[in-house]
Formats: structure tokens, sequence, C-alpha cells
């Protein structure tokens, strides 16, 4: 989880820096808060973890985020994407674009933003640890998987979502 610019958040995390306990993290094995606001591509972002269930700390976190391929926003590991084709051929790809594949069509990795998806049924997977994509059904897949009736109620929520595999589309 992360947010920008909440208040509430920042005197949570001046607690967390200054009595919070210290914890290592399972894979990268460094030693890390809670809570810890980190610095990701110039910009500040707080990064709250889950007591025990985190294998990265904050900073090794943020150096697997990404840019969104078409408003270069942050897309931290646990986020919810998008896999869009540009509509333009000739559309040159940004030197930030993290590409998904390129055959049998281009597809950039995006974020779920007002302003990038065209809505939350084009959620098609989530920027996961150590930096890849996992790709989940969208909702829309889920409508169209045969004998399968598929209820989405956020996408959001990586436990939530559907691998392909498990419907037989991968």
């Amino acid at each position: 989880m992360h947010a920008y610019g909440d208040v509430a958040l920042k005197a949570k995390w001046a607690f967390f820096k200054a009595f919070g306990a210290n914890h290592t993290a399972k894979v990268c094995g460094h030693k890390t808060k809670l809570l810890s606001r980190v610095e990701v591509f110039g910009r500040q972002v707080f990064c709250a973890l889950e007591r025990g269930s985190f294998d990265y700390c904050p900073e090794c976190r943020a150096k697997m985020a990404i840019r969104c391929a078409w408003c270069g926003r942050i897309i931290m590991p646990g986020d919810p994407i998008t896999l869009y084709t540009p509509r333009d051929p000739n559309w040159e790809i940004p030197k930030h674009a993290v590409v998904y594949q390129r055959e049998p069509a281009l597809q950039l990795v995006g974020c779920m933003r007002l302003l990038c998806s065209e809505g939350t049924i084009d959620r098609t997977g989530f920027w996961v640890e150590p930096g890849k994509v996992l790709r989940v059904a969208s909702p829309l897949e889920l409508v169209m998987a045969p004998d399968n009736v598929g209820i989405c109620n956020d996408v959001h929520d990586i436990n939530q979502a559907i691998p392909l595999a498990d419907l037989g589309l991968s």
C-alpha cells in the first residue's frame, strides 16, 4: 500500500520512525519499519507493510517501481495494471515504458488511473515483486470465459484476482 500527501499518514510515519520496531524482510534481508517513506522517481512515497508478510523492504520495493507507459506516474509492486496496445502504429514508446509483450501485438504496462484506464474492466494484471507482471483475468475475460460467471468485487485486490491458468486461458 502507498499513499501520497496524507497528513494522517505523515503523522503515523513519524510515530513509526520514532517508536516502531524493526522487522526483517524475508527475501532481501533488510531491516525496516512497517511504515516507511522512500523516494521513487524523485517523489516521496509512503510504503506500508504488513507484519510478518513482506519479502522486500520499502527501499527494495522502490527500486522495483515502474512508470506508467501513458502518464508516467508511479506503479508500485502490488498495484493493478492495464496492458494496452497503442492505437497509433507510429507511436514512439517512451523510454520509461515497460513492454509486456511485442507479439502478436505490442502491450505496454499502464496504471489504472482515471486518464490512463478506460475502466476497471481493463485491469489485466498486477505489478508484483520482484518487478514483473502477474497476468490475471480481467473482469471482461471472466465474463467471456466458457461456463464461468465471474464476480469481481475489488479489482485492486490481488487476492480476489483469478490467474488465467485457472480459467484455461493462458
